[in-house]
């Protein structure tokens, strides 16, 4: 019996340009579907596409993006960790202990980070 193939590896996987186009279209597409499912009629979601085409850079994008990156790519780099491993999560083959540990940093920099005030679920707004 050969090795068992895990989806996403392969042909898809971590190093391959097609799967880094799958992921980056799969990705777009996701974002795009989220505008129709967040704007309150289907003339706002396509009036707010339509703002897309439109590009000013300001400078409070700065600021917005150093947020993106400090946040996102110590995740990116944990997940080709991760997929370089053949692993699904992180910490998966250490001690029951280190488990424990890490989460509970990740639920106390979750609780630090929280925003402040009380957003309603995403599915009330219907």
């Amino acid at each position: 019996m050969g090795p068992v193939k895990r989806p996403g590896v392969g042909d898809t996987g971590l190093l391959s340009l097609r799967g880094w186009v799958q992921r980056i279209l799969l990705f777009h597409l996701v974002c795009f579907t989220w505008v129709f499912f967040r704007a309150p009629s289907f003339g706002q979601a396509i009036h707010y596409l339509a703002g897309l085409s439109r590009f000013e850079w300001r400078p409070e994008y700065w600021t917005a993006t150093k947020f993106l990156v400090a946040f996102t790519l110590p995740l990116f780099l944990l997940d080709l960790l991760l997929e370089a491993r053949s692993e699904e999560y992180a910490f998966e083959r250490h001690p029951e202990m280190v488990r424990i540990a890490f989460a509970s940093c990740l639920v106390i920099g979750v609780t630090l980070f929280a925003a402040n005030a009380i957003t309603a679920f995403i599915y009330f707004q219907f």
